[in-house]
């Protein structure tokens, strides 16, 4: 399959990360992934989205969540963008700490880590754009 760009812009709603992941999974069915990479890359999607609707985007239905799917070379490229005002990703607690564990929130960038092959996050005058990289080994 040659190269493939997707640019989806999602309203900040309640089903913001339903929307999302349904979107992509359509997306998906053209790429020869397997069921790992799919749920690796939708579940580390969700918790960028999670992440741009509730603490980028403050819930604030006036403002967009933007993604941008790309695919060439056997490689995903996803990129989340909210508008927010960013944050220090330096300065988040490490959620394997004992006194971490049991807190309701602070695992979604560990989670995106640990299943994508990159994860970085670049601020801008518009918001803080999450990029995330996966290499795609082929359908299983």
């Amino acid at each position: 399959m040659p190269g493939l760009h997707k640019h989806i812009i999602i309203k900040t709603r309640n089903d913001t990360i339903k929307e999302a992941e349904t979107k992509l999974k359509a997306i998906l069915v053209g790429i020869d992934i397997s069921e790992t990479e799919e749920h690796n890359l939708l579940v580390s999607a969700s918790e960028a989205v999670n992440n741009a609707v509730t603490h980028g985007n403050k819930n604030d239905p006036a403002k967009n969540v933007i993604l941008n799917l790309d695919y060439a070379d056997d490689e995903i490229t996803l990129s989340i963008e909210d508008e927010g005002g960013g944050f220090n990703p330096e300065g988040l607690p490490d959620p394997l700490l004992p006194e971490n564990l049991l807190k309701p929130s602070g695992r979604g960038i560990h989670i995106m880590k640990s299943l994508m092959d990159s994860v970085r996050f670049e601020f801008t005058r518009r918001g803080t754009r999450t990029v995330m990289k996966l290499k795609l080994k082929g359908a299983d």
